[in-house]
């Protein structure tokens, strides 16, 4: 089982219906198995946060809600959504796509990073939310 499969199956548990986000280089083949799935439907949206607050106002009527962000740029653009989740108590499962592990382990600057070499910069903005 990939860790994609997982996570559609995490979701169907979970009802969610519908995932909301951003398509991103680093989340696209992840995206693929959303849209391949029959029980599960895409909604593509303008922005990160957009997305963020799209799954929460869905877990507020369905019981819980997902947004699909991409590393670095994505997913600090959806942590104000997820932090008002978070406070409220609402069930949101944000999932970020992030470059393979060989990249993050070696501290290669890549796109949608700080270049500054400290591989969990984002991990660390999100540990009080």
């Amino acid at each position: 089982m990939t860790l994609g499969n997982l996570l559609i199956d995490v979701i169907k548990k979970l009802n969610v219906k519908h995932v909301f986000g951003v398509p991103g280089d680093y989340n696209l083949r992840f995206l693929d198995y959303i849209v391949e799935d029959s029980k599960i439907k895409w909604v593509g949206n303008c922005n990160e946060l957009n997305g963020g607050y799209s799954a929460d106002g869905y877990a507020r009527e369905n019981g819980t809600g997902a947004v699909l962000t991409t590393s670095g740029v994505g997913e600090l653009s959806a942590a104000n959504a997820i932090a008002g989740s978070f406070a409220h108590n609402i069930p949101v499962l944000h999932i970020v796509g992030y470059p393979n592990s060989k990249v993050i382990d070696r501290g290669i600057p890549v796109h949608h990073t700080l270049a500054n070499f400290q591989k969990n910069s984002f991990l660390e903005s999100f540990k009080s939310i």
